[in-house]
């Protein structure tokens, strides 16, 4: 067997030296000479797969431009023309795992192309060069012991090949995923992820339904959020009418029921697209950490099965944002005292909930997305030419519990120096007598060393209740007074509205009197415009019944 007598791993131990020293602990574990000689039959250090390991992307991609490389009309028409050639077994295996045909697809497309791109790595040497290094070598030793594990049950060591990081197959599985997860579905002897669709399939469907995948849901929608929204919500579980409440609209119409829970995750921060997603997509995740790979797997799907493609679209407008960009972010959070993790260039969940503690003590947009121009900002504040408070967020909280306990603050511990928490430490700097500009550690520290005397004493200090005293007088003037003014414009509109009451009693009496002295007028005048039919200087006389009769000018006339 050829080795390399490179000494660069392997704890200071040449490769052969490691070799042999990892032979002996798998002899121990139960495995054959003879398997071993199967396994390492061509065994060598891989130069180029250090070269991988050690190798970052030089830039993160923005989300539209991963999307549109995930997902394309090419792509999409091969799953769909795939999922009728092979629908029977696609069929079979949705019902019997529970987890729907296009997505198995997604995954399917999303890791070799369907098929097209297992990887050249022979497996063995790969891991071998991995466990053999000594960036992770513990979890490859671990991966590698494995993979002679699966030869043991029959798999040839000439056709384990794969990328270079130890993943096999159609679904990339990693030897320990395989052994816990690989079916034999087509029952040949043997798991064959690699020319086997049934056993690959199968595999596939079983972990995603070990994992917890939910067949009635899913893995998301995307959503509309109102303009005055609440940042903190962000990657917080609420049921779909709690979010409503909130203001988040669907794209679409949904089947889910309203008591359903779903996160809200904003991919590209929050001038970006937003989307809602249920436990399928944090299914998802097991099998791929990346937010990103999680919605183009799930938008995969969609897509497949005829859904229309995302409303709203962004790409970012602000320079690339490259991986010594990413563990510059992480670099200055930990110098502030917001993240303890490792500097590895990886925004996960860790790195994303200490850039919103970083936004929320300068007063930004709380999404937990790390761009160019926020890094920007963040360079500012560590350079001094951005005013700042010098406590952490974790020390933010001590304030404010030393400041609620002893009755200077009465709002939440949340963390972030808003008004209310700044009222409290100018009342307890004012009792103190404390001349401090600052809101720093050094104040921190004194305000811990009254408090401790305040619990020795058993009691709040006098000098803060009478303090209180005050203030609850006060209160009480500025209510009194707030009362009075009530009262006086409470008297006002009475007075206003019984003067009004008054001048309409006015107008209609003045109305009433108009109409009494009309009507004999109106009577006169008609009697003035009656027709007469009598002979003009004709006398009118009444007879004794009071009867107008005509004189007798008027009778001889007629005779």
């Amino acid at each position: 067997m050829p080795f390399s007598a490179c000494a660069a791993g392997g704890a200071g131990l040449s490769f052969d030296e490691w070799y042999e020293e990892f032979r002996r602990e798998a002899v121990e574990n139960g495995v054959s000479a003879q398997i071993l000689d199967s396994a390492f039959f061509d065994v060598k250090l891989v130069p180029a797969v250090i070269s991988f390991d050690r190798k970052q992307p030089e830039f993160r991609q923005d989300f539209q431009s991963y999307i549109d490389n995930a997902i394309n009309s090419l792509r999409i028409k091969k799953a769909q023309r795939l999922l009728k050639t092979h629908k029977k077994i696609f069929d079979e295996i949705s019902k019997k795992y529970g987890v729907p045909a296009p997505y198995l697809a997604a995954f399917w497309g999303m890791e070799t192309n369907f098929g097209n791109s297992f990887g050249r790595f022979f497996i063995i040497n790969a891991l071998a060069t991995l466990a053999y290094d000594t960036r992770r070598p513990d979890f490859f030793r671990t991966e590698l012991m494995k993979a002679i594990r699966l030869i043991q049950k029959g798999i040839p060591p000439e056709k384990m090949k794969g990328s270079w990081a130890g993943a096999m197959g159609n679904f990339q599985f990693m030897p320990s995923t395989y052994l816990e997860y690989g079916v034999d579905y087509d029952n040949d002897g043997y798991i064959d992820l690699w020319n086997s669709l049934p056993d690959a399939l199968a595999s596939a469907a079983n972990y995603l339904s070990s994992e917890g995948w939910n067949p009635k849901l899913p893995w998301g929608r995307e959503v509309f959020l109102p303009k005055k929204f609440d940042w903190t919500l962000i990657e917080r579980k609420k049921t779909i009418a709690e979010w409503k409440k909130e203001g988040v609209r669907f794209a679409g119409e949904i089947e889910e029921p309203e008591t359903t829970p779903a996160e809200l995750f904003l991919p590209a921060g929050i001038q970006g697209p937003a989307f809602l997603v249920y436990s399928n997509f944090r299914v998802i995740m097991k099998w791929n950490k990346s937010v990103l790979y999680a919605v183009s797997v799930g938008h995969l799907a969609d897509r497949i099965q005829g859904k229309s493609a995302f409303v709203k679209k962004y790409r970012e407008k602000t320079a690339p944002f490259t991986m010594e960009n990413s563990m510059e972010v992480q670099k200055i959070l930990a110098e502030l005292k917001l993240y303890n993790g490792e500097i590895d260039g990886v925004l996960g969940r860790r790195s994303r909930e200490a850039v919103r503690r970083f936004q929320k003590m300068y007063d930004l947009p709380e999404d937990g997305y790390a761009n160019a121009s926020l890094l920007e900002f963040m360079r500012l504040v560590i350079n001094g030419e951005v005013e700042q408070s010098e406590l952490t967020f974790d020390e933010i909280v001590d304030l404010q519990k030393i400041l609620s306990k002893g009755q200077y603050y009465k709002g939440p511990i949340d963390g972030k120096l808003g008004k209310t928490t700044q009222q409290g430490i100018d009342l307890f700097k004012k009792v103190y007598g404390i001349r401090s500009e600052k809101t720093d550690r050094r104040l921190l520290e004194k305000m811990k060393v009254q408090h401790l005397r305040n619990m020795e004493n058993g009691e709040i200090d006098p000098l803060v209740k009478e303090f209180r005293r005050r203030e609850e007088l006060r209160l009480r003037e500025e209510m009194k007074k707030k009362r009075e003014l009530a009262r006086k414009k409470a008297m006002e509109r009475r007075r206003r509205e019984e003067e009004r009451k008054r001048e309409e009693r006015q107008k209609a009496l003045k109305l009433q009197k108009e109409k009494k002295t009309v009507k004999p007028v109106e009577s006169k005048v008609k009697n003035q415009q009656k027709p007469s039919t009598s002979v003009p200087g004709a006398a009118v006389k009444k007879n004794a019944k009071g009867v107008e009769t005509k004189n007798s000018a008027d009778k001889e006339k007629k005779t």
